[in-house]
């Protein structure tokens, strides 16, 4: 009888709960604190690159996602944090991840 089982994947049921606020909730929740380590480590001349630093949630069919980015008229902090020709990078993204899973240990 072991051989007869059968699964049923309910593909609208999983979009939905996917797309229910409790995940995006949860997820937000978990990106605050990468938000604040991003905008504590980000270059700060006028402060406004790192203030425009937000969290948003982003669901891409079943997989619901934070993305912890600055807006588009700050599009240069992607150069200081990764660098360029003339710019050394100053990373403070990836940093950001790593020191709030540091925190949840």
């Amino acid at each position: 009888m072991a051989d007869d089982v059968r699964i049923v994947v309910h593909e609208r049921a999983i979009r939905e709960y996917a797309a229910g606020g409790d995940v995006a909730d949860l997820l937000m929740e978990a990106g605050e604190p990468v938000e604040s380590y991003a905008k504590a480590g980000a270059p700060k001349r006028s402060g406004e690159g790192a203030g425009s630093i937000r969290r948003e949630p982003v669901l891409d069919g079943f997989t619901q996602t934070v993305r912890i980015s600055w807006d588009r008229a700050h599009f240069y902090m992607y150069f200081h944090d990764r660098g360029t020709k003339y710019l050394p990078e100053r990373p403070f993204m990836e940093p950001a991840l790593e020191a709030a899973i540091g925190g949840i240990s």
